[in-house]
């Protein structure tokens, strides 16, 4: 199984050793009260698939195969193998859904509570959006991994210019660790976005609320948890993104598409 997990990084600086206090992104869990229990305009959402010598059966999620206008996603009847279904809306990485009907081919809706995104499958990096998109976030139902369903992209969305695109509206571009193939990998990924701005208190209890920093700024430590603050994210490769403060990085560098990324202090 594969989960993203909070970002947990010391931070090298000139100041002191600090920590990035994240909360989980996008829950690659498929949310079993939108699949079992659709809403009455989607409740035949899921259908046979004519036959076919696609190469997974009934339909091919990779590939399309199979159900023709319709998508290929997982059979949400018990969370095994494909089936087809319909599409409401064709919700891409950009879109929020509250069930699968609301994402394209290709796409799945991952988050509970109908509070999700929709996600690229993928068979590999290639298929995800360069420079920054990874093919390493794998699906599970309560914990339970889906066999034979593919993985899905991270996003390709910069975590420095939220701005820039790549997540659904009121989101942030925030950055992760993602465990996949017992590897873990750094990766960019759109979570909802709060208020805060530098130096702004993101304390909540004895540890960081990453929801309520705004776009563009995480949640850290520069001083073991005492406090916790908004920070802005900055490019360590370039050095931009700081004006007058300093971009400092974490340890181990977090590195993803080539570029390494920090904070403002």
């Amino acid at each position: 199984m594969s989960v993203k997990i909070p970002l947990l990084f010391g931070l090298i600086g000139v100041l002191a050793c600090a920590t990035a206090s994240r909360e989980q992104p996008i829950d690659p869990t498929i949310d079993a009260t939108s699949i079992d229990s659709p809403t009455i305009e989607d409740d035949a959402a899921v259908v046979g698939p004519d036959a076919n010598t696609c190469a997974t059966q009934p339909c091919d999620i990779l590939t399309q195969c199979g159900c023709g206008a319709m998508a290929c996603d997982i059979d949400s009847s018990d969370n095994m193998g494909t089936a087809c279904r319909t599409i409401f809306t064709p919700g891409h990485e950009t879109n929020t859904c509250a069930n699968p009907t609301r994402c394209d081919k290709g796409f799945v809706c991952l988050g509970g509570g109908g509070g999700g995104t929709c996600k690229k499958y993928c068979g590999t990096n290639a298929d995800c959006g360069a420079p920054r998109g990874q093919c390493v976030i794998d699906i599970n139902s309560g914990g339970t991994p889906l066999v034979g369903i593919p993985s899905v992209c991270s996003s390709n969305c910069d975590p420095t210019n939220t701005a820039a695109g790549g997540c659904p509206g009121g989101h942030k571009c925030g950055l992760f660790t993602q465990t996949h193939q017992a590897m873990t990998f750094n990766i960019a990924d759109c979570s909802a976005a709060g208020s805060g701005v530098q130096a702004a208190n993101c304390k909540v209890g004895a540890a960081g609320d990453d929801t309520l920093c705004a776009a563009d700024f995480l949640c850290t430590t520069v001083n073991a948890g005492t406090n916790f603050n908004c920070r802005r994210i900055c490019n360590r490769t370039l050095n931009t993104g700081c004006g007058a403060l300093t971009c400092i990085g974490f340890n181990p560098a977090n590195t993803i598409g080539g570029t390494e990324y920090g904070v403002c202090n």
